[in-house]
């Protein structure tokens, strides 16, 4: 089905491209533009989590895009492509050990080609295909991405409970994605996405470590994924909800084929037809619009999945950020966060089965304070304090105090 779906949405760019750009004089133009961004980040470890020490990690992101749209047909063509390279390991590599990774941008040290695609738009619709990052385009929130967290990005109820965390940061994986907003107040998109962008049921990154092994569908099977969103006019908030879907195989974490724990039973684990989960949020903007110096932008999130095939049963997170908090430091982001990710109780009652005498497992909850200094237009600093509450997922670590900051320029 993945093969499938991907041959028609390329198919549709094909027959789309050409009215896109065939007019003799476009009604705009953008590019081709080229573009670098660079963070580097240092984190250490004040108290608890496995151990106590220092992490230093950095990215590198190169890019090229532009845009052009037809006056004629009215339909517009737009490419971006990009290279990644990352250095390092973060605090959760390093020395924390914790479950939610302390940094959403700690991943696999390599060099790769990274998200990479072509996007007919018109009106009310828009068609993307090639490699893609769902995390871009689903699941984000104003005041999440004021925070360093990897849980208030791509949340734990999606990333813990599908293959090697999913289309999202640190590798692509081949896709496509319809948007569609028929109003200004309600859009809809979808995506369909290669099972596993690590091409690695095993989880070892290093099978596709310069994103040039594209293997689509198969065993792998394909992550889909759905979102709703609404914002009425005129009004300080916003919402979307949505669903995604993993048509691959998934062991269930108790039971065997006879519904015995398996951990008793010495057969293997029953084998599921797929897993999924559904999701919520709800955002509100105090004092203007989104995004915008002098406002306030906040959220509750929510997701849920079944629990017996799934690591994370519900992660919920909540979070603010303030724009311009002083005011002589208009472009500065102040922002909190708090965010939980409960385990399933068929995996807390396997896990007991299985090491009896150790800290059962329950839940890991971070809450995380932040400050984005902008320095100019390319430059900002971002201090930053996270302390989590059962690091790793239960009481057999202290609870954790880690000191991060990060640097990020943009040229």
């Amino acid at each position: 089905m993945c093969r499938l779906l991907h041959s028609f949405a390329l198919l549709g760019l094909a027959f789309a491209a050409p009215f896109a750009l065939s007019a003799e004089e476009p009604a705009s133009r953008i590019g081709p533009r080229v573009g670098l961004d660079v963070s580097v980040g240092a984190a250490a470890g004040v108290r608890g989590g496995a151990a106590r020490g220092e992490s230093l990690h950095g990215l590198a992101l190169g890019y090229v895009d532009g845009a052009v749209r037809s006056k004629s047909s009215g339909l517009g063509f737009a490419y971006f492509g990009s290279v990644l390279a990352l250095e390092g390991r973060g605090p959760t590599g390093r020395f924390l050990g914790d479950f939610l990774a302390a940094s959403h941008s700690e991943g696999f040290e390599s060099v790769r080609l990274y998200s990479w695609w072509a996007e007919v738009t018109a009106e009310t619709w828009s068609l993307r295909a090639g490699a893609l990052l769902a995390d871009e385009e689903f699941l984000g929130t104003e005041a999440g991405g004021a925070l360093i967290n990897s849980a208030f990005g791509w949340p734990a109820f999606v990333s813990g409970n599908t293959v090697n965390t999913g289309p999202a940061f640190f590798a692509a994986a081949p896709g496509a994605r319809l948007a569609w907003a028929p109003t200004p107040a309600l859009s809809w998109q979808t995506g369909i996405y290669d099972g596993d962008s690590f091409d690695s049921a095993e989880g070892d990154a290093s099978v596709n470590r310069d994103g040039l092994h594209l293997k689509l569908g198969g065993r792998q099977g394909c992550f889909l994924i759905t979102q709703l969103a609404f914002a009425p006019e005129n009004q300080p908030w916003r919402g979307y909800a949505g669903a995604w879907w993993h048509t691959g195989d998934f062991s269930d974490v108790l039971r065997d084929e006879q519904g015995e724990p398996f951990a008793e039973s010495g057969r293997d684990p029953r084998v599921h037809d797929g897993t999924g989960g559904l999701f919520l949020a709800i955002e509100r903007t105090w004092g203007g619009e989104p995004g915008k110096p002098g406002t306030v932008d906040t959220h509750v999130r929510v997701g849920t999945s079944p629990e017996n095939r799934s690591t994370v049963a519900w992660a919920a997170d909540v979070a603010f950020a303030w724009r311009g908090p002083l005011p002589s430091r208009s472009d500065d982001v102040f922002a909190v966060g708090l965010t939980e990710a409960r385990f399933s109780d068929d995996l807390v009652r396997a896990t007991r089965l299985q090491a009896p005498d150790d800290p059962p497992l329950d839940y890991e909850r971070v809450l995380e304070v932040s400050y984005t200094w902008k320095i100019n237009d390319r430059y900002t600093l971002q201090p930053d304090l996270q302390w989590a509450r059962h690091p790793g997922g239960s009481a057999a670590l202290r609870d954790s105090l880690t000191v991060l900051v990060r640097f990020g320029a943009s040229f």
